[in-house]
């Protein structure tokens, strides 16, 4: 797992700005901080799909949505995947947030390169176990993949059991706020792999994504 200044700098929205000295010191403590406030965790499960509903075999879970069906299109299996950085790190920024909201502005941007990476490295992971090519990982909320799913893979995963993440019943959004959720397809004729689990920008469709790389 790697926090980047690059993708720290793009986080927070850097266009090319000048930065200065000051800048500079909070962007290294930021990054260090971070490091050492983190305590990633991640639950992952493969299930095999069944079609006409789209689910998840053995389960209750059908899978909602044109581009969910779409992405999975040529998968006859699929990892559901949970991941966070965990608690510690949301509370470090809290606190920030209060004392120097500076400092805490980049711990948080730290964070979301953490989890991003984390997951890049979970899906790198996946892939060199399998001969077959995996899919960019998929979250609830792209496109029209309703956020509303996040309930089955969190009951799916055991995430609060697991690895102590927990949905808001209402909102569904994840606490710890730096969690993801994922579905990652296992392509059924595919010679080649590739990295293409973790190249979710070069396979999204909004352009103008202020975050896209």
């Amino acid at each position: 797992m790697k926090i980047e200044r690059s993708e720290l700098l793009r986080y927070l929205g850097y266009k090319g700005q000048r930065i200065d000295g000051k800048i500079e010191e909070n962007i290294s403590a930021a990054i260090s901080l971070c490091k050492s406030k983190i305590t990633p965790r991640h639950a992952i499960r493969k299930y095999a799909l069944e079609r006409e509903p789209l689910a998840l075999k053995g389960t209750d879970a059908i899978l909602k949505g044109k581009d969910i069906s779409a992405h999975l299109a040529d998968c006859s299996e699929v990892y559901l995947m949970g991941a966070t950085v965990g608690f510690e790190i949301e509370k470090t920024i809290s606190r920030l947030m209060k004392e120097n909201p500076l400092l805490g502005v980049m711990v948080d941007s730290a964070s979301i390169c953490a989890i991003e990476s984390y997951c890049d490295d979970l899906c790198e992971e996946l892939q060199a176990e399998n001969e077959k090519l995996l899919t960019w990982r998929f979250s609830c909320g792209y496109g029209d993949f309703p956020l509303s799913q996040q309930a089955d893979f969190v009951r799916l995963l055991e995430l609060p059991k697991k690895i102590g993440v927990f949905m808001n019943e209402q909102s569904f959004m994840l606490s710890p706020q730096k969690s993801v959720t994922a579905i990652i397809g296992i392509k059924d004729n595919s010679e080649v792999k590739s990295n293409a689990c973790k190249a979710k920008c070069l396979n999204c469709g909004n352009a103008n994504c202020t975050y896209r790389k």
